[in-house]
C-alpha cells in the first residue's frame, strides 16, 4: 500500500501540473463558437496544445486535428517513460492505443480508396510498432494485402474479419476485430497480474462497455451470435449472462436484463434517443460516458496511487474528443447549438 502511494508521487506530481492546463469552462464557451480552424487556433494559446500548432492550421481543420493529436501522443509517451515498473499494462495502454489508431487509419484510408499521402499524412507517432512499419502499409492494393503484412504482430488476427469484411464491403467487421484484439490483449494481462487492482477496474468496465457496442449493434442490425463471436471479449460475466438470451430478445429486451448493473438506468435513458432516430450512437455515448464515470470514481477512491493517473488520462481524452468535434465542425454547416448539445453529450 505504502510502496504503491511512494511508486506514484512523481507520476501525480506530473499530472496535476498537466491538468493546470486543461481547457478551461470559460473558454469552451468561447470554443463552441467557433467557425474556422484559425478561430479555435487562437484560443488555444496557454493550452499545453498551442506549441504543436503551426501556420497551416490556420486554414486547415485537418491540419489542427493532426497537432491536436500529436500533443495527445507526446502526452502518453511522455507518462508511459515515468510510469512505476509494476504498472506496466498502463504503458501499454498508452502506447498501443496508438498503433490500433494508425492501424484503422490504414484500413479506412484502403476502403474509402484514399491516396497514399493522404493515409501517410494522418499518422500520428506515438505506438509500439514504430511509425516506419505504418508508411510500409500505405503500399498495398487490397485489404488481404494489408491484413497479410501483419502477420507477425499482435494484429495477425485480423484475418478472422476478412471473410465477413469482403462478403459485405461493411468496414465494421474489421474495426471491431481490432478494437477487441486491443482490449482483449489488455484484459488478459490485467487479470494475471497483482497488485494493479484499479487499472484492472477499469479495463474491466472498457471490456464490458464494448462487448455491450457489440451486441446493440448486432441487434440493431440484424446480425447473428455467429457473426459477432469473433468481435466479443470473453471472461466477462455480464457477457455470459446477456449471450444465454440473445436469439430470445431483441435489442429494447436486452436492456432490463442489465436491471442489476451500472448499465441499466445510462442505456434506459437512451432508448428515447434511439427509438427516435434508429441511431445506436445515444447507447455508444452513455456507454463511453460511463468508462469516464468509473476513472472519475478511482480517482476519488485511490487518490495517492493510480487513481489520478486513470483518472487524469481519461479526463484529458474527453477534452481531446471534445476538442476534435469542434474542429471538425469547421467543416460542416452545423449550427453553433447543434455543437454544444453534442458536447454536452459526451
Amino acid at each position: 500500500m505504502i510502496g504503491d502511494v511512494l511508486s506514484y508521487l512523481y507520476v501525480n506530481a506530473k499530472i496535476m501540473a498537466k491538468e493546470g492546463k486543461f481547457i478551461s469552462v470559460s473558454r469552451w464557451e468561447d470554443l463552441w463558437g467557433c467557425t474556422s480552424p484559425g478561430e479555435i487556433a487562437s484560443l488555444l494559446e496557454g493550452t499545453d496544445y498551442f506549441p504543436y500548432l503551426n501556420e497551416a492550421v490556420i486554414n486547415d481543420s485537418k491540419e489542427l486535428e493532426k497537432a491536436v493529436l500529436e500533443e495527445f501522443s507526446s502526452l502518453g509517451r511522455e507518462i508511459s517513460k515515468i510510469i512505476p515498473k509494476g504498472s506496466w499494462p498502463i504503458k501499454e495502454y498508452l502506447l498501443k492505443k496508438w498503433d490500433v489508431i494508425n492501424l484503422r487509419t490504414v484500413m479506412r484510408g484502403i476502403h474509402g480508396d484514399l491516396k497514399k499521402d493522404e493515409i501517410a499524412d494522418s499518422f500520428i507517432e506515438g505506438g509500439e510498432l514504430g511509425f516506419a512499419f505504418f508508411k510500409t502499409l500505405i503500399d498495398v492494393e487490397s485489404m488481404d494485402d494489408f491484413v497479410a503484412l501483419l502477420a507477425k504482430t499482435p494484429y495477425q488476427s485480423l484475418t478472422d474479419g476478412l471473410s465477413k469484411y469482403n462478403e459485405t464491403k461493411n468496414l465494421f467487421f474489421l474495426e471491431a476485430l481490432l478494437d477487441r484484439i486491443f482490449w482483449a490483449d489488455l484484459w488478459e494481462k490485467v487479470l494475471n497480474l497483482k497488485g494493479i487492482r484499479e487499472f484492472r477496474e477499469f479495463i474491466g468496465v472498457c471490456v464490458e462497455t464494448h462487448n455491450l457496442k457489440i451486441i446493440l449493434r448486432a441487434k440493431n442490425d440484424g446480425l447473428s451470435l455467429e457473426d459477432i463471436n469473433p468481435f466479443l471479449i470473453p471472461d466477462c460475466i455480464l457477457l455470459n449472462e446477456l449471450l444465454s438470451a440473445f436469439d430470445e430478445e431483441d435489442l429494447s429486451g436486452f436492456i432490463p436484463l442489465l436491471e442489476d448493473t451500472i448499465y441499466f438506468e445510462p442505456l434506459l435513458s437512451a432508448q428515447q434517443e434511439y427509438e427516435k432516430t434508429g441511431s445506436i450512437l445515444s447507447f455508444e455515448q452513455v456507454l463511453d460516458n460511463l468508462v469516464l464515470k468509473k476513472a472519475e470514481d478511482i480517482r476519488k477512491k485511490k487518490p495517492f496511487g493510480s487513481g489520478p493517473l486513470i483518472g487524469f488520462l481519461l479526463s484529458k481524452e474527453k477534452e481531446v474528443k471534445n476538442l476534435l468535434t469542434i474542429v471538425r465542425s469547421t467543416d460542416v454547416d452545423l449550427d453553433r447549438d447543434e455543437i454544444r448539445e453534442a458536447l454536452a453529450r459526451k
